[in-house]
């Protein structure tokens, strides 16, 4: 099997996620363990598969022989399991300030036309229902944080300040241990952003040459988030249900890390 096409990690790092999922499995009580009707490390596999391909269950059940109602279970068995044995590997928002400069951008997590949900879940810019998240990385690009979603509806700025993030930059500024590089959306909380336009006058040549520079530094932080998005669950809609979604975000988070580093 080709792992890094596949599950998105290389055979060592496969073997090792297994392994580490395997001693929290056998050290529960019998009570709260699941009778796995196939080898544990193939279950392991199989859910690694739907994240990164965002498979059907039912066409997941299908290649690995069981059926969609056990893909189901093995899914929302090892799902917390895989997001806690990498998560010695992350890293947060709050370590990535004191380590020098930051990039910051939002991106949406479609979910797909939702009953019930009305306006709260759509975002106006890509015209879609979707969870917004914040993604933080270095400016080589290696990501430095994912926060918890949002309703897609909020604005970035808004949503920095939901999850937490817009506190810790704003006392990392107050520090001057580190710089904060954004777009036009978060001006509100970095200075490192392009100008935008003032009263629809023509920006002048310093402004263009400054918001240049900025697209430049920024650069890095689309290419994490496209990295990150190759975890496909994460961008070509989500199906399953929405209540799931923060922890199927956080176990993907921890996995991209555990991924970089190892």
């Amino acid at each position: 099997m080709r792992y890094h096409s596949t599950t998105g990690l290389s055979p060592a790092q496969t073997s090792e996620l297994i392994a580490r999922a395997w001693q929290v499995h056998a050290g529960r009580p019998p009570g709260q363990r699941y009778d796995f009707a196939m080898p544990f490390g193939h279950a392991v596999t199989l859910v690694l598969i739907c994240a990164r391909h965002n498979l059907p269950q039912q066409l997941a059940g299908d290649l690995f022989g069981v059926s969609q109602a056990t893909v189901s279970r093995i899914w929302r068995y090892l799902l917390p399991i895989i997001g806690l044995v990498t998560t010695m590997d992350r890293t947060r928002l709050s370590d990535a300030l004191n380590r020098g400069t930051v990039l910051i951008d939002g991106t949406p997590i479609p979910t797909g036309s939702r009953a019930g949900t009305g306006t709260r879940n759509v975002n106006a810019k890509h015209r879609k229902q979707a969870l917004n998240i914040q993604v933080a990385a270095f400016r080589d690009g290696v990501l430095a944080d994912v926060s918890l979603p949002v309703r897609g509806s909020r604005h970035d700025s808004r949503a920095l300040e939901e999850v937490g993030w817009a506190d810790q930059i704003t006392a990392a500024r107050t520090r001057r241990v580190t710089a904060v590089i954004a777009d036009t959306a978060y001006v509100k909380h970095t200075r490192l952003a392009p100008r935008p336009k003032k009263n629809k006058a023509p920006r002048t040549e310093d402004d263009r040459q400054w918001n240049r520079r900025i697209a430049s530094m920024r650069a890095p932080v689309e290419r994490t988030i496209a990295l990150l998005k190759q975890w496909k669950i994460l961008a070509t809609g989500y199906r399953g249900r929405l209540t799931e979604l923060p922890s199927i975000i956080h176990m993907i988070t921890n996995l991209e890390f555990y991924r970089l580093t190892g």
